[in-house]
């Protein structure tokens, strides 16, 4: 999806403003020369002047355009994909980290055309990487199902 220079400027603007009007509530902190809303709200402003930029630019076309290629088979694949992660954020908390990343990266490849088996390993391996990588070394939480309780 292409996406004209104008709305980026004005989603930009609202961002900024949003920005600002989320550091009103800072308090001040004493004996200090900038309070805490000192650098977001430089941000802001930033977000701001950018997205007046963008806006008073020339810039022609509509204000969204789809390629063509999301308007043949693609769209569904692209639709499966989010499917799939509003899907394992649903499923995850009982299933499990491992086999919910399983079953969704299986579904995604057969649905890119790929072969039963190959995608049933590839992905075994990968969710097991993606919990070795996430859940052991970077210790981030993960829901826990079955298999993860044996690998504790």
């Amino acid at each position: 999806m292409q996406i004209n220079g104008r709305l980026i400027g004005a989603i930009a603007i609202c961002g900024g403003v949003a920005i600002i009007a989320g550091t009103l509530g800072f308090r001040e902190l004493p004996g200090q020369q900038f309070g805490s809303a000192f650098f977001p709200r430089i941000v802001g402003s930033a977000l701001i002047l950018t997205g007046l930029v963008m806006m008073v630019m020339r810039t022609e076309g509509p204000w969204i355009r789809v390629p063509d290629i999301l308007l043949g088979a693609a769209k569904w694949q692209v639709v499966a994909a989010l499917a799939a992660v509003i899907g394992w954020v649903l499923i995850s908390p009982y299933l499990g980290f491992i086999a919910t990343s399983a079953l969704m990266i299986w579904v995604l490849i057969l649905l890119a055309g790929g072969r039963l088996l190959p995608a049933a390993v590839t992905a075994s391996v990968m969710a097991y990487l993606l919990y070795l990588i996430f859940g052991v070394l970077l210790r981030v939480p993960l829901p826990l199902g079955e298999i993860e309780r044996l690998l504790l």
